[in-house]
């Protein structure tokens, strides 16, 4: 094995590994299965019923919720305020079948606590009608996601020998919705005249000698060594790696790296119990070779890229770096891919983009850069609503003095809102009518008990700002006098009159509020009601009919809202609670997604609407990006290609980058046209599950600014066709832009977006001024206008490079 500067790190661990001199009676049997599923991984999943398991049975003694006990990847839990588990009769083992006086039970368990609070549970041994308490009350930590082992003798009384073979009663005991972990249970009766092998191991140059002394064996005795390494499940899983009658034995075929468990078992007529374990993982100090034959393929969007797999065996994963067109400003944009190709959905467009592929292996090494590969998009600038993303204006200055990972610092604590004591989680901004823009913004106390999941018990806030990207400030820490404040996920509908129509999750149900003003009163309208009959959805996920809702009203004063999981429903007249109809099918499969991004799981949705055409925004929560779409009547909806947004999507104007761990519940800032300025997202710096209370983690909400489209005017009279000779556009000037002076007229395009996103369509004639605006003559060649077009799409840049997009809309033959 060439394996160079090979580093030992070898050690041999006891923690919930008993004496190799006993009978196991319940749990850990190494290398043997474990036994009665004392590890709690024989029915895996995130949540099942704890009486899946067979071996176990609960029962809650204070407490309601039947789902509130259960097992999770490898535990049994509880939330119950106070449960009991109970395991069969440990009867398995026919060496022990009649407990005797004097016998001595080693006994360990393994427990957790989701969050700090006042969880806890005892350990005993129930023979007939006596308990023995093994463990009682034991504290746990919480919140810091590290099993604590616990471990101990019992000496058998005779009692206990006279009800025969005992069972385990775990009681648990919790505070509401809080978890109680039990991660493993281990009973074993110490029997010296079975025990096995004694393991020793060190390092020998570049392979792990082991030997052993076995007081039991004989001239006929064999040996088996067994190496087992963690499964997905994360128990260990056992292989033969040897036999031998000596009592040692050489391992060069281990992955430097690795972390193995070794165990050594005596096979005379039968295989003895097994030996103490033995953990050893050994570390190179060389890199792996670099990924071979590494390619690019160029999609409408995004660009695939595919490597062969190095040479090296110890690798572990692999990661992708992106660079400009001149290979410089290298970033990583992909970790621990363990596939040989990655899909980028965020290239830029319009120049050549830079793939780089580095091999990590099992030591932490890095190989070198594998050789480049460039590729360039079909697409321009412009094709995507992420392509409007601008970098944010930094308000006073950058601050690594707050909380966050490092992606997130240094950053502007001004820019929307947040507060070390808070967690902000989404928001609407809106300007009103005294000038200031406001949100009616989730949150909850940043130190709760269960820190980012104390969610359920947000409230809804008022802040307001005198800038649309902040610093907003609270200005009432409950928006409305209902249900103590409490809420979630509020978002903004605003109505024809002028008025706004406020929504929030109350209880899992869909409430209204109105109001003249976002400053409030807001006035409790009641719940919405959604007729489901006949939905095009399947019934247990109804719920997503009322959850993350997002609204606009149409010019005939009825509703659409847009549901969690992007379907649309209707109301059936103008009161906004209904009843609603749901008319479309959500976005997830849905075939007006492409294939790429069709079958991503898709939430948190926002619907506007401006003086052409409608707009969605949705989530991809598990892929770390959303998606935009565009449609004539809220209800028929085109894809755009590319993301909207993805957690690479933020920078500031000096050029610092910003790396959320996600960035969820959009929601944009329209102007008094309805056109999208600003793009509102909840961010958060870890996972939710690492966001805890006292920590130095959190969420807020960011408001970053957008490229906003153009004003247009088509002035033909006639249906715009592909054969149309001439197309009349007049681009109207406003603050900040002067169309008759600062449009790079030879980059102009405009037509179809299905042509002008790829940089075709058609180019100007001829030009001639109108008062402060002007009127753009194009040349209809290629324009790539058809009867299912409802918008036509500009494309340009300004004179100083910047991007210029606007819509206007179309005729079509149904009209």
């Amino acid at each position: 094995m060439a394996v160079k500067n090979l580093l030992g790190i070898l050690f041999i661990c006891f923690i919930h590994s008993l004496s190799m001199a006993q009978i196991v009676l319940l749990g850990d049997n190494a290398p043997f299965d474990n036994v009665y599923d004392g590890d709690f991984s024989m029915v895996w999943g995130y949540w099942r019923r704890a009486e899946q398991s067979p071996y176990w049975k609960t029962s809650i003694i204070k407490g309601e919720d039947e789902k509130a006990i259960g097992l999770h990847q490898g535990s049994l839990f509880s939330m119950c305020e106070e449960s009991i588990a109970e395991s069969k009769v440990l009867n398995s083992n026919p060496k022990y079948q009649e407990p005797k006086v004097g016998d001595i039970i080693n006994w360990s368990f393994g427990a957790d606590l989701e969050y700090i609070s006042e969880g806890t549970l005892s350990l005993s041994l129930v023979f007939g009608d006596y308990e023995r308490v093994l463990a009682k009350k034991v504290k746990l930590k919480g919140s810091d996601k590290i099993t604590e082992h616990f471990q101990g003798i019992y000496r058998i009384n005779n009692q206990d020998a006279s009800q025969g073979l005992p069972f385990v009663r775990v009681r648990f005991y919790s505070q509401k919705d809080i978890k109680v972990y039990l991660n493993y249970v281990n009973i074993a009766v110490q029997a010296p005249e079975f025990a096995g092998p004694k393991l020793n191991g060190k390092q020998k140059q570049e392979t792990i000698a082991l030997s052993w002394t076995d007081v039991n064996a004989d001239s006929s005795s064999i040996f088996k060594v067994y190496r087992g390494q963690a499964s997905l499940k994360g128990n260990m899983v056992y292989h033969v790696i040897g036999e031998t009658p000596n009592n040692s034995l050489i391992d060069s075929s281990f992955i430097p790296g690795v972390e193995y468990t070794y165990v050594v078992t005596r096979l005379n007529k039968e295989e003895s119990v097994g030996s103490n374990k033995l953990t050893i993982r050994l570390k190179d100090g060389s890199q792996p070779l670099p990924p071979l034959n590494v390619a690019t393929e160029s999609f409408d969007a995004e660009v695939k890229v595919s490597w062969d797999k190095s040479l090296s065996k110890d690798v572990s994963y692999y990661s992708v770096y992106r660079g400009d067109a001149h290979g410089q400003n290298k970033e990583p944009i992909a970790y621990h891919l363990n596939a040989t190709s990655y899909l980028d959905f965020t290239p830029s467009k319009g120049v050549e983009n830079t793939y780089w592929i580095y091999a990590h292996d099992y030591s932490g090494n890095r190989s070198e850069a594998s050789k480049l590969s460039k590729a360039k998009v079909k697409m321009v600038k412009g094709a995507s609503f992420s392509d409007l993303i601008k970098p944010m204006p930094i308000f006073k200055k950058l601050s690594a003095n707050t909380w966050g990972a490092p992606g997130v610092v240094p950053r502007d604590i001004d820019n929307g809102i947040e507060d070390p004591n808070w967690s902000y989680w989404g928001g609407r901004p809106v300007k009103d009518k005294d000038g200031k823009y406001h949100m009616c913004v989730t949150r909850w106390p940043a130190n709760a008990t269960k820190g980012h999941w104390e969610w359920p018990n947000s409230t809804v806030a008022h802040v307001e700002s005198n800038e649309p990207t902040g610093p907003y400030k609270v200005k009432d820490s409950i928006a409305y006098q209902f249900a103590d404040g409490f809420g979630h996920n509020p978002d903004i509908v605003l109505l024809n009159d002028g008025s706004y129509l406020l929504y929030s999750l109350i209880d899992w149900e869909a409430h209204l509020f109105k109001s003249n003003t976002m400053n409030g009163p807001w006035k409790h309208l009641g719940i919405m009601e959604v007729d489901t009959e006949g939905a095009p959805e399947k019934p247990e996920l109804f719920y997503r009919f009322y959850r993350n809702l997002s609204g606009v009203q149409l010019l005939d004063d009825t509703f659409l809202f847009v549901t969690k999981g992007g379907a649309i429903m209707k109301s059936k007249g103008s009161n906004p609670l209904g009843p609603y109809k749901v008319i479309t099918k959500p976005i997830q499969g849905n075939i007006i997604i492409p294939e790429k991004y069709r079958n991503s799981n898709y939430e948190d949705p926002v619907l506007w609407k401006d003086d052409v055409q409608f707009h969605m925004i949705i989530n991809a929560f598990w892929d770390y990006r959303a998606i935009y779409l565009r449609s004539p009547d809220g209800v028929n909806w085109k894809f755009n290609p590319g993301t909207a947004y993805t957690a690479n999507s933020t920078m500031y104007e000096d050029g610092t980058k910003t790396y959320w761990y996600k960035l969820e519940r959009p929601h944009i800032l329209q102007d008094e046209f309805g056109r999208a300025t600003h793009l509102s997202l909840a961010v958060i710096d870890v996972p939710k599950a690492d966001d805890l209370a006292r920590d130095n983690h959190n969420s807020k909400n960011i408001i970053v600014p957008l490229t906003k489209h153009k004003r247009l005017k088509l002035l033909n009279k006639d249906l715009i066709t592909n054969t149309t000779k001439t197309i009349k556009i007049l681009v109207i000037s406003e603050d900040g832009f002067d169309a008759q002076n600062d449009i790079n007229l030879a980059s102009l395009k405009f037509g179809a977006p299905e042509v002008v996103d790829f940089g075709k369509g058609a180019s100007v004639k001829k030009v001639r001024k109108q008062g402060n605006d002007l009127i753009i003559e194009f040349n209809g060649q290629g324009n790539g206008i058809t009867n299912a077009n409802f918008a036509g799409k500009l494309l340009g840049k300004t004179t100083s490079g910047e991007l210029i997009i606007g819509y206007v809309k179309l005729k079509t033959k149904s009209k």
